[in-house]
Formats: C-alpha cells, structure tokens, sequence
C-alpha cells in the first residue's frame, strides 16, 4: 500500500517534469535546426492531459462524490483498462529489435524489481515492528 501510495503521489511531479525535460529537448532540436520561432510555450502541449484527468477523478473521489456503490465496478473497469494497456504494450514488442537492446533493460527492470520489492517488505516491517 505505501509504495503504491507513493507512486500516485509522484506521477504528477514525474510526468511534468519528464514533459518539460521532452520539450525542453524538442525546443534545441528545433533551434538547431533552424531560427527560432517567436512565441511563448504552450502550456497545452507541455501538460498530459491524462494527468489532469486523474487529478480531477482523485479530487471527485476525495470529495465523496462517487457514490460507494460504484467503487466495485470502477475497480473492476480500472484493472481491466490496465491489463488492456499492458497487453498492448506486450502486443507491441518486437522480439528482433529486444534482441538487439541486449540484457541491459532486462537486468535494470529485474535490479527495480529487488529493490522496490525490498523497501516494501522493509517498510511493512518498520511498520509492525517499530
């Protein structure tokens, strides 16, 4: 529960910073290629609006406007669109090109997977213990 609990805390700052941070890299490339456009940066293209979504569902939640009846089903919706997404991600995987990445992002997903998996358990025993 508390390393979820972390995660969706952070997907906000994490997002936006990765967003500016890409079009922080899209500006220089776009300025080494040629001159400079006038003109301020779009806040529209800088924030994902999946995370505005989410923000506004968790405060609606927060709020107590979602009836407790629907919690059910909008669990049960939330773990089929998640399952949805990752097959798609699991559909999208070329094997070849895996292949020619090498063990590199094998061996640091395996590496997170330890080291979420320890703090967790360590965290759960702080928890009862301390």
């Amino acid at each position: 529960v508390v390393v979820k609990l972390a995660r969706t805390l952070l997907i906000v700052p994490v997002c936006l910073g990765l967003a500016a941070l890409a079009r922080r890299r899209a500006r220089t490339a776009d300025d080494a290629a040629g001159p400079a456009r006038p003109g301020a940066v779009r806040v529209g293209r800088l924030v994902p609006w999946f995370l505005v979504g989410f923000l506004v569902l968790a405060a609606v939640n927060t709020a107590g406007l979602v009836p407790s009846a629907a919690h059910g089903p909008l669990g049960t919706l939330a773990v089929f669109l998640i399952t949805v997404a990752l097959s798609a991600i699991g559909l999208s995987t070329e094997p070849a090109r895996l292949r020619r990445t090498g063990p590199a992002p094998l061996l640091l997903g395996g590496s997170l997977w330890l080291v979420v998996s320890a703090t967790s358990l360590a965290v759960q025993f702080l928890a009862r213990y301390v």
